[in-house]
């Protein structure tokens, strides 16, 4: 940026930067616009005075910081861009996950729009519903607030429920954010769990005050997120975990072992499925019924379970009930 930027440009770019919630120095922001340091910090009063909410961080990793939700410079959105995000908008309130913002937002789109695409945005928002009992049951505010701590890399304090066969247990987590997930009908958490020391993932539906701190954290190296997710949910959650190597594609396994409910990964000679399950009885159903060839890995007790269910499925060939005699 050269320094013939007027101050008022200067401004409506600094905005746009902070918007993202990333932290900035003055000697950055200085840099990036060709002005001095003492001018960003005139910048930052001005912005403030203006209503900006915009936090001083001390330490080596400080700087300014706004939240994003906090920020938003005035917008000019052409036809088309005010269209997208008004379909967006009506998307979202048809997924269950709609605020009384998204439908003030909507409503202001749309009045933007010509009589035509204002007519598809009201048909968009009626098209789409969700039948009771399978909203997703996550709050938009948890949303944002991890959204803005994952993007300007700040601690997350939650409650976090975590259910158990005897129970349920609300315990305090303290995480640094890496990434939200949607796998199946839930959204989740990737974090590192500041109290354990480890990675963990945490369903969003079953977090409550959500608060994002003012302490930022240094990136750390971590696995993939979506693999991570999709291990803990697909496996680890469950009794038992069951390894099959399939003479098939991972694409052509995804057709029988859904990536929402299974870790599927290529091999040389095919592609290796992970599952989990509390019952090897329904397991042994699953496994019987891949229509390709298949070696059972893990766990050796399946194998039991599938002679079980071979004898019972002979039983009622032969008398048509699974009754023995």
């Amino acid at each position: 940026m050269g320094s013939t930027m007027t101050a008022e440009s200067r401004l409506l770019s600094l905005l746009g930067m902070l918007a993202t919630g990333r932290t900035r120095t003055a000697t950055e922001l200085a840099a990036h616009f060709g002005v001095t340091p003492r001018s960003i910090r005139r910048d930052m009063t001005s912005l403030r005075q203006l209503g900006y909410v915009i936090e001083s961080v001390p330490g080596v990793l400080g700087g300014y910081r706004a939240q994003s939700h906090t920020v938003l410079p005035p917008l000019q959105l052409e036809t088309g861009e005010a269209l997208a995000t008004a379909v967006g908008l009506a998307l979202l309130n048809g997924a269950g996950l709609g605020t009384s913002n998204a439908d003030s937002a909507t409503a202001k789109l749309q009045g933007m729009l010509p009589p035509a695409m204002r007519e598809t945005i009201r048909n968009i928002s009626t098209a789409v519903s969700v039948l009771p009992g399978h909203e997703p049951g996550v709050d938009m505010t948890a949303v944002m607030t991890t959204a803005s701590a994952i993007a300007s890399r700040s601690v997350l304090t939650f409650t976090h429920v975590k259910r158990k066969s005897a129970g349920s247990q609300a315990m305090e987590r303290r995480v640094e954010p890496v990434r939200m997930v949607v796998l199946g009908a839930h959204w989740y958490l990737y974090a590192w769990d500041l109290t354990r020391a480890d990675w963990r993932v945490f369903r969003l539906d079953r977090m409550s005050e959500v608060h994002e701190t003012t302490f930022a954290f240094a990136p750390r190296d971590h696995p993939d997120a979506e693999a991570a997710v999709s291990s803990a949910v697909t496996t680890h959650a469950y009794r038992h975990t069951v390894i099959l190597d399939v003479d098939a594609s991972a694409a052509e396994a995804e057709a029988w072992f859904p990536t929402r409910a299974a870790t599927i990964t290529a091999t040389d000679d095919g592609a290796r499925v992970e599952f989990g399950v509390e019952d090897l009885t329904w397991a042994a159903v699953i496994t019987a019924a891949t229509p390709v060839s298949f070696r059972v890995i893990e766990p050796p007790a399946l194998l039991d379970a599938l002679h079980d269910l071979g004898a019972r499925a002979a039983r009622v060939s032969r008398s048509g009930t699974s009754r023995s005699g």
